[in-house]
């Protein structure tokens, strides 16, 4: 699954929809391959009847004994595909009803439905590395891949200020929360921040402090960060020039001495957590 995870990535990165899928027949792999739906003009190139056609090339026909592994659980034409051609199992990590839940364009028919209406006994195998796999059709996410493709500083910082004024919008629909006579600026600055990404404590605990700045360790799920990987972008570079400046000025709304920034050394794929710093320049 994790190789197919990988030719999904491969998919997002040529700006295709995200599929990926692996055959194989004895512990040997005998195909992998993505979608290439848009790059290709072709409504029928998806990763599944690329991979068995891949492996019809290798093995003949009849593909009894292998097993196919998808990231997104095949549609009804990889689905019947795959019935014609003798796969004997398949495995997925994302389901069509998960999809259809997320608002993604689906034709509601499952494989089991049409391997149960064609009475073939094919083994199915669902929600393999389920969570890894949503990443990949997670809205955000993908969101984040257009507005981050070909990025280089001049684009980041276009975004940095379209996302300064988004957050000073909401902050002023939201700013009665965090009225107060600021004795405790810091801490207050801290629960905006939290508020504002819609995480909890857990997410994002504070592992030092003083009575000017606390230092903290993100771990919530990050669109950015996922984008990032796909697209294989260092966040270092897209997160200093993107939404530290935001951030900061979200912050300066308590107080205008508060700063954000982080450890770029500490943070994330680099590391397990993103060491970021609120500060209180006095």
């Amino acid at each position: 699954m994790r190789q197919a995870i990988d030719e999904a990535r491969v998919s997002l990165r040529e700006g295709n929809c995200g599929f990926g899928a692996v055959i194989v027949k004895d512990d040997h792999q005998i195909a992998k391959s993505h979608d290439t739906e848009k790059t290709a003009k072709d409504a029928t190139a998806h990763a599944e009847i690329t991979a068995i056609r891949t492996a019809s090339a290798k093995l003949g026909r009849d593909l009894s004994g292998c097993i196919m592994v998808t990231t997104h659980e095949p549609c009804p034409m990889c689905s019947t595909a795959a019935l014609w051609s003798g796969i004997s199992e398949l495995a997925y990590g994302f389901s069509i009803e998960e999809a259809i839940g997320r608002q993604r364009r689906r034709i509601n028919i499952t494989c089991k439905e049409i391997y149960e209406r064609a009475g073939q006994g094919i083994i199915i195998h669902q929600g393999i590395l389920n969570s890894e796999c949503a990443v990949l059709y997670d809205n955000t996410v993908r969101d984040n891949i257009e507005l981050l493709r070909d990025a280089d500083q001049n684009k980041l910082e276009k975004l940095a200020q379209e996302l300064t004024e988004k957050r000073l919008k909401w902050f002023s629909v939201n700013r009665t929360a965090f009225e107060t006579d600021r004795e405790n600026v810091v801490d207050i600055a801290y629960q905006l921040f939290l508020c504002k990404l819609e995480i909890g404590v857990a997410d994002a605990p504070v592992v030092r402090r003083n009575e000017n700045s606390l230092v903290l360790h993100s771990q919530n799920f990050c669109p950015t960060l996922e984008a990032c990987k796909i697209l294989n972008l260092d966040t270092r570079f897209v997160c200093r020039h993107l939404t530290e400046k935001p951030t900061t000025e979200l912050l300066q709304l308590i107080h205008p001495k508060l700063q954000f920034t982080r450890n770029y050394e500490r943070l994330r794929p680099h590391t397990p957590f993103c060491e970021e710093m609120i500060i209180l320049n006095v």
